[in-house]
């Protein structure tokens, strides 16, 4: 299977030198995206990933930085003629907002669009991809997940989150671990009470889980230079890259 993982969006919060948090998933022709910020539809677009083939939207947790793009998105794939159907997985007060939104009389869609709250372990499978979550420590109803592509790869992705051992235990082997990386080491403090981890924390769960690659992503836009965050991480764990907008990770 041909798998690459598109990182389309690599900020955190604020749109200001990166675009908020996207990640897509491309098996062979299936497109998975991972959570959805606002604008990076323009990054899907420029790299050539088309809203069409998008078989499921999964959402990590209900800030709007990871979410408030699956509006503009769903307008988007109606301007395309998307017709087949589109499964949405997250936090279940997504429903809420969803529905708010159709009632609203403002999405104008013609594909059937379905929703799926989550839970831990398994919340997806296909005849590609195999799909869990896990609970993080960040807000309530936060989770990370796990993607077990049928040609045996693996990756975790945290979305956001304070260190935690749920983190570690769904990390333990991955081809790729993709950790949130807000801050680097010397803001630790500010970082775990804000709910976030930092370019250090995400190398001791690539260490203590024996991930193959670590990619930082989530990065605050306070730093100019990813050396940075690479410097942090690099101290314990070698394999270790800082994600940017439109990086391509080949599997």
């Amino acid at each position: 299977m041909n798998t690459k993982i598109f990182m389309l969006g690599t900020g955190a919060a604020i749109p200001m030198k990166r675009m908020l948090p996207c990640i897509c998933i491309k098996v062979d022709s299936n497109l998975y995206v991972f959570d959805m910020g606002e604008g990076c539809q323009e990054t899907m677009l420029k790299m050539g990933l088309s809203p069409v083939k998008i078989k499921t939207i999964f959402i990590t947790h209900l800030h709007g930085d990871h979410y408030l793009g699956i509006f503009g998105l769903l307008q988007t794939m109606h301007l395309m003629s998307r017709e087949r159907e589109l499964l949405i997985i997250g936090p279940g007060k997504l429903s809420n907002i969803l529905n708010a939104y159709a009632s609203s009389g403002l999405l104008n869609i013609d594909f059937p669009l379905y929703f799926e709250p989550l839970h831990e372990g398994i919340v997806y499978r296909d005849d590609k991809i195999t799909v869990s979550s896990f609970l993080v420590d960040h807000i309530p109803s936060s989770y990370g997940y796990v993607i077990n592509i049928k040609n045996n790869k693996r990756i975790t992705y945290t979305g956001d989150t304070r260190p935690c051992h749920s983190i570690i235990d769904n990390s333990r082997n991955a081809d790729v671990l993709i950790h949130e990386s807000t801050f680097t080491s010397n803001m630790a403090r500010e970082a775990h009470a804000q709910g976030h981890s930092t370019a250090l924390d995400a190398a001791m769960v690539a260490m203590n889980a024996k991930a193959k690659l670590l990619v930082l992503t989530h990065i605050s836009a306070r730093y100019d230079d990813p050396l940075e965050l690479y410097r942090d991480a690099s101290r314990i764990f070698s394999n270790v890259i800082v994600a940017e907008d439109g990086m391509v990770v080949y599997l």
